[in-house]
């Protein structure tokens, strides 16, 4: 099986890039951050992160999981 043409791009997230991702989720609603933590919450999950680069991978691949169902 190739895998060289995975729909889903996750290794291309670096620091600059998943803080632009997390931005859209916060305005879509799906990431919220408390003001006085610096803890990321993905709404539809429950999970929390302390890192931008690994929240965005991990929303990546819960939309590569919903999309393959």
């Amino acid at each position: 099986m190739d895998n060289t043409e995975d729909p889903v791009q996750t290794q291309d997230i670096y620091e600059e890039k998943s803080m632009l991702i997390v931005e859209q989720l916060i305005e879509q609603g799906i990431i919220e951050m408390e003001s006085d933590t610096p803890v990321l919450y993905h709404v539809p999950t429950g999970a929390k992160f302390d890192s931008a680069v690994n929240i965005a991978h991990f929303h990546r691949g819960w939309e590569a999981g919903k999309q393959e169902k």
